[in-house]
């Protein structure tokens, strides 16, 4: 750690996971500040993230095991135990900022933090170091006080010469920043009052606020029935053009188009929310109808430029998978992640009204990587050598598909599993024959 001459924290890091991610990692702390990103698939090693080498964990024990490591991926628990098993534990779990963590200068402004005499950080790391740095670029003059919320915090705490406080010296007038949103109710029974608590995922992001806008597709088709449309495997052209024909409804998702010339199929609704299959195919994805095209709000990025006309939905930067999985109830605050872009569509749908929804394709099983063939329905249109592809967890998808079933049966809406075969066994099957 170094300091420039404004006092300024300026320490370099290393990431973990060169996914979805990490792109919105290295924007927020600056590419100059992250030395490498180490990731556990060979495939990716030895390349480059925006000018950023790409390495194995080996490469790291080897030359380099002296700095921060923060883990971006969105599955971290094996990361740990493999830094674990090597006795690494100068790391910190980074939020999905790419979801849309707002930046340091909208804190410090929305939060009028240069006009506070002293605020206490309910916890320290990188985010908190960040937030720090820009503080004093802002010539700000208040007294930063760390309660660290664990060992390692406190660790750092020290070597950044901060003041470390206990939280006995808050009181119902302090000012305390919050790192982790399970936080704010033991602050607000110390403080008294939840005044002067700044939770560090309340803030709306300023290319977010459009967002607002989603409203007018609040129960649009109210009652009615649609189609889902997965890309697995199993799905058949033939099928398309059944439900074509059939006038229900339908939703496309990622690279469907690339079947387009072989059917009369068009669905009334396109969703996009992967990130780095928007950056390889975005002039193909820019020609698409836009006023039916819903795309996941990908934040801190210049490759891929806002469409006109598109529906741009939020994420959410915080982590909430398994035991925290969530479902969206408003789709212009949030639509939680589930490693499916089907999670999304069953949100954004069911935000729509509608009470009957039909799942095909949705075969739930992979065949190694993504991006290798024989995993998509339309393998045979694509010519998919991504380096960087989303690596499927089946694990968390399953438990994203628990959360929406209980939450449509608790809202009287029926989903079915229209899929031929496959391993999804969340929802009711139905024959997709008798269906469409």
């Amino acid at each position: 750690m170094v300091r420039d001459d404004k006092n300024c924290i300026t320490e370099k890091y290393y990431l973990f996971g060169a996914g979805n991610n990490a792109w919105g990692v290295i924007a927020y702390f600056g590419k100059e500040n992250i030395i490498a990103i180490i990731d556990n698939e060979a495939k990716k090693t030895n390349s480059f993230m925006r000018d950023i080498p790409i390495i194995s964990l080996e490469q790291y024990l080897q030359s380099h095991s002296d700095g921060t490591i923060i883990i971006t991926a969105a599955v971290h628990e094996g990361i740990e135990e493999q830094l674990s098993d090597h006795s690494i534990t100068d790391y910190y779990v980074a939020p999905m900022i790419q979801m849309g963590l707002a930046s340091a200068k909208q804190m410090i402004a929305e939060w009028h933090m240069t006009q506070m005499e002293e605020i206490f950080l309910f916890g320290y790391q990188p985010i908190g170091r960040h937030l720090i740095c820009e503080l004093h670029r802002c010539s700000a003059n208040c007294r930063v006080k760390v309660i660290p919320q664990s060992a390692k915090e406190a660790e750092w705490a020290k070597k950044d010469d901060l003041h470390i406080a206990d939280v006995s010296d808050i009181n119902e007038d302090s000012n305390v920043i919050i790192f982790q949103s399970g936080d704010v109710d033991k602050v607000k029974t110390i403080k008294r009052t939840s005044e002067g608590i700044f939770n560090i995922f309340d803030l709306v992001m300023e290319s977010n606020k459009g967002a607002a806008g989603l409203i007018k597709w609040k129960n649009i088709h109210e009652g009615e029935s649609c189609i889902l449309v997965g890309n697995g495997p199993s799905l058949r052209m033939e099928d398309l053009e059944k439900i074509h024909h059939s006038g229900i409804a339908s939703f496309g998702m990622n690279l469907i188009y690339k079947v387009y010339d072989n059917t009369v199929w068009r669905p009334a609704y396109y969703i996009f929310s992967d990130y780095n299959m928007m950056r390889q195919y975005y002039d193909e994805i820019a020609l698409l109808r836009r006023d039916n095209l819903f795309v996941k709000n990908f934040y801190y990025m210049e490759e891929t430029p806002v469409l006109s006309d598109a529906n741009y939905y939020p994420g959410c930067a915080e982590r909430c998978y398994l035991d925290e999985q969530r479902f969206a109830v408003d789709i212009t605050k949030a639509v939680y992640g589930g490693y499916t872009v089907m999670y999304d569509a069953l949100q954004i749908a069911i935000y729509m009204g509608y009470k009957k929804i039909y799942l095909i394709g949705t075969d739930f099983s992979y065949l190694d990587d993504p991006a290798t063939k024989g995993n998509h329905f339309y393998d045979d249109k694509t010519d998919d050598k991504r380096v960087i592809a989303g690596k499927p967890h089946i694990y968390i998808s399953l438990a994203a598909m628990r959360k929406a079933e209980a939450y449509a049966r608790e809202h009287n809406i029926d989903i079915y599993n229209a899929t031929r075969g496959g391993k999804l066994e969340v929802f009711r099957r139905i024959d997709l024959d008798s269906l469409i």
